[in-house]
């Protein structure tokens, strides 16, 4: 007020009270301008905070429905924008009133931005033709949508869950795209001619060790335990049968490596030890295997209590290398291996191996994790092959590469106790040994009636099947395994153990075997068999079919004839059934919409890529028409094409 004056009585002292009144009225408009212009910068950054657009590409699974930025209107309806439900009213620096459900349109802008594929550009209000409207939707809600000409996008936060797809976002602030999926799994190149010594269908992709439902490798049997049905775990004849199965695989895709060679029972190798003192023995002496067979190794000995678990130690030079193989026989039963190894936070872990009847546990602040290799295998030979990484992440990282606390690699390995030692061999897998662990468990763990039993009851949907029920998966799994370690082995045990597998194929679900009837016609061997009626589960008949293949082509006589009758009789069948698991967008799990009267049980996408696989594995094997045509048809459903209409 005080400047205002002298402002006043200034300007009359020298233009007079006429032109002081024009001046003033001038600065009062220049003020409310600028005013004007800040209110109008205010509300447009304000409008930009509620609604921005990227424009963006958008990658689809088939090239005839992509869509970009400045390309013809095409099919894929997507956008990424901010929901726009929570614009409230307000005014346009137009003076248009914002009322939420009306469309508000932003009109094109003059600043001549060129779009560029694959690089965002923002449109914010008054730059883009873009009008934000509400689209009803049968859920009954409606969803905030973008109008822009012609065309309108959906949310993909609303697309993805009703329309059951898939997407997210990839790439750079430089380079973005948002990746859409109509399926999800992938797809293999299998192995063409299909063998039994060959890779099994696309198991070089199978990591069986690192599944969720799965808690660990046994040390005693060196195979998984699984906790699919039951959380405190057990063997399940189908999990051991593919950790067998997946290692041999990758034997043949990727190649065996070669194993590092650390202890024996050569004298050179002796000086890379350490010993804690004098006490300590360490010297190549000469084992009696039993007959005329023995072997140079190496004894070891060394007093100490238990708590102090000291004895002779081997530095590991650092590697990437995480797979040890040992062959171990503790004197009087009592002894323990302890490795020493070093976590990606630098900080050490310990791992231990002894006799005890116990599965694994861990101690001490989750530094140390001990394994049982069971009373049953003290005061013998037991081969111990382990990886680490796995043995660590699974109990202490949650099967994360990633954490502070997961394995990074071994520093050393401690032998406690008086025992002998040889072949201790460092590599990056030991793949086939494992294949070797897996056929031995199913040689010692199959029953009189050739099968593999599961002792616990299952109730879920129709499937109710009562403790000591068999399936023709596991059969069939367990047989390619066998065969796979008979080829690499030569040991007879190993097919004869096949061959006794094929006997469950011959006998019906009600007498305890795994055969059911289509329509009491069509042979079927079932992956649960339910009893008075079948479920026909897709994936486990094929993978048995397989199973029945390999002991076809690999044995002579009567294991030979009765395998080609039981595979001509399920491929017979399944050429009339395929087409009941079509389900014209994908496949059906199995069949119990049309034998239960049920709600269909449509496979899930990974399973629907199971179903291609094997069907793509028979058109391989088998040549007929219908395998081929069935799988090209059904990977196009993977990519969103449907069946037609009438």
């Amino acid at each position: 007020m005080h400047f205002r004056n002298m402002f006043w009585r200034l300007a009359k002292r020298t233009y007079g009270q006429r032109c002081v009144f024009v001046i003033y009225s001038m600065v009062l408009i220049v003020c409310t301008v600028i005013l004007s212009l800040v209110s109008l910068f205010d509300a447009r950054s304000q409008d930009s905070q509620d609604v921005a657009f990227d424009m963006i590409q958008v990658h689809t699974q088939s090239p005839s429905m992509v869509t970009c930025p400045n390309c013809k209107p095409c099919n894929t309806i997507i956008s990424i924008f901010e929901d726009g439900n929570n614009r409230r009213k307000g005014t346009q620096p137009d003076g248009r009133t914002v009322i939420p459900g009306r469309p508000t349109t932003y009109s094109p802008g003059t600043d001549g931005r060129t779009v560029i594929p694959g690089r965002p550009t923002t449109y914010s209000p008054g730059t883009a033709g873009i009008d934000v409207i509400k689209c009803s939707v049968p859920t009954g809600n409606d969803v905030t949508c973008v109008k822009r000409g012609e065309e309108v996008y959906m949310p993909v936060s609303f697309i993805n869950p009703f329309f059951e797809v898939y997407g997210e976002m990839t790439g750079s602030d430089e380079y973005v795209k948002y990746q859409f999926q109509y399926s999800y799994g992938n797809l293999f190149q299998l192995q063409n001619p299909y063998s039994p010594g060959g890779v099994f269908n696309n198991f070089d992709h199978y990591n069986v060790e690192q599944r969720s439902k799965v808690l660990c490798v046994t040390a005693s049997d060196g195979v998984p335990l699984t906790s699919q049905w039951k959380a405190e775990g057990y063997y399940y004849p189908i999990t051991v049968a593919q950790y067998g199965l997946s290692h041999h695989a990758k034997a043949i895709t990727f190649g065996v490596p070669e194993p590092r060679v650390l202890a024996d029972g050569l004298d050179h190798k002796i000086g890379h030890w350490i010993c804690p003192d004098k006490k300590c023995i360490l010297e190549p002496q000469i084992f009696n295997m039993g007959g005329r067979h023995s072997e140079r190794v190496l004894f070891f000995s060394y007093l100490s209590s238990m708590e102090q678990q000291q004895g002779p130690t081997l530095q590991i030079p650092r590697s990437k290398n995480s797979s040890l193989c040992l062959d171990i026989y503790f004197l009087n039963g009592t002894g323990e291996i302890i490795v020493t190894i070093v976590k990606k936070d630098g900080s050490l872990g310990y791992v231990h191996y002894d006799h005890r009847n116990r599965v694994w546990e861990s101690k001490i602040d989750s530094s140390h994790l001990y394994f049982g290799m069971s009373l049953e295998n003290r005061s013998k030979w037991v081969r111990l092959v382990r990886d680490l990484a796995i043995d660590w992440n699974k109990a202490f990282s949650k099967s994360s590469i990633r954490s502070p606390t997961a394995f990074n690699h071994i520093a050393n390995i401690t032998l406690v106790g008086s025992g002998y030692l040889d072949n201790l061999t460092i590599s990056t897998s030991h793949h086939l040994e494992h294949l070797i662990k897996a056929a031995d468990w199913l040689v010692s763990n199959q029953d009189f009636k050739g099968g593999w039993p599961t002792d616990f009851e299952i109730k879920t949907g129709p499937i109710h099947l009562d403790p000591g029920w068999y399936s023709a998966m596991g059969q069939g799994q367990a047989m390619s395994t066998l065969v796979r370690a008979f080829n690499i082995t030569g040991r007879q045990l190993y097919l004869d153990t096949a061959v006794k597998a094929l006997h469950l194929f011959k006998i019906s679900s009600s007498d305890g075997g795994v055969k059911t009837k289509f329509m009491d016609h069509l042979d079927w061997y079932e992956e649960y068999p339910t009893t008075p009626h079948g479920t026909f589960v897709l994936n486990g008949f094929i993978f048995s079919l397989l199973g029945l293949y390999d002991v076809m082509e690999t044995v002579q006589g009567e294991g030979h004839i009765m395998a080609k009758e039981l595979w001509d009789s399920g491929l017979r069948s399944l050429k009339r059934m395929l087409g009941m698991f079509d389900s014209g967008t994908g496949t059906f799990y199995d069949l119990r919409h049309v034998v239960y009267n049920d709600q269909p049980n449509r496979a899930r996408w990974d399973y629907h890529m199971v179903h291609i696989q094997l069907v793509q594995q028979l058109a391989i094997i088998d040549g007929d028409l219908i395998f081929n045509t069935t799988a090209l048809r059904w990977i196009q459903y993977s990519k969103g094409k449907r069946a037609k209409h009438n």
